[in-house]
């Protein structure tokens, strides 16, 4: 009659063991399922580079590469969001050279944002995004009592793009125009905006 009893607790041990190693076995199954890629695996923090290039025929080089400004920018929902755009050659464009620091640091920190539409590329190796910039508004301070309000209007050239595989972002906007207290500013070159960036987290 012992030796039932040992008998089936062994079997019923055995039996409680095998589930548990099943289910640890299902979990792992679960775990290696692959995630369908999707437009909000564009989404995080991403660092790089800002290149502009004039696109003004007559202020381009044939060997002059413009110098490479850091940047950093977050992509989220439908929008890229940029918390210290970098503004010093606009400014650059409007106030002599040495002044130009002074300036920038006293406009300060300057947020940007840009709308977008994004879409899964037919590989689903890419997410391709339409953009949709608003002018940038910046108030320039110029002395204790002067400040001038400078718009610079933006468009899209072509779609950006965030490859899957490599986490690299690159996309591009055109600065069209200046605008100071909303006269045009003519001195100020139509100009291509490039970004190269790539996801942190």
């Amino acid at each position: 009659m012992e030796k039932n009893f040992k008998l089936n607790q062994l079997f019923v041990s055995l039996m409680v063991l095998g589930c548990s190693f099943g289910f640890v076995s299902c979990d792992d199954d679960d775990n290696n399922i692959p995630i369908e890629p999707n437009t909000k695996n564009a989404w995080g923090e991403f660092t790089g580079t800002m290149q502009i290039f004039s696109l003004e025929p007559e202020q381009v080089l044939a060997d002059e590469i413009p110098e490479a400004t850091s940047v950093a920018a977050t992509v989220k929902n439908d929008t890229v969001y940029f918390n210290n755009f970098p503004i010093r050659d606009l400014v650059a464009t409007l106030v002599p050279e040495d002044q130009v620091d002074d300036i920038v640091e006293a406009i300060g920190e300057v947020k940007y944002k840009i709308g977008y539409e994004a879409m899964l590329s037919e590989a689903k190796d890419s997410i391709y995004m339409t953009y949709d910039p608003k002018p940038m508004e910046l108030t320039v301070p110029l002395s204790e009592d002067a400040a001038i309000a400078v718009k610079v209007k933006v468009s899209a050239t072509q779609k950006g793009s965030y490859e899957l595989s490599s986490k690299n972002y690159k996309f591009e906007i055109k600065a069209d125009e200046v605008t100071v207290d909303d006269e045009p500013f003519d001195k100020f070159p139509v100009s291509l905006v490039k970004f190269e960036m790539k996801k942190d987290k």
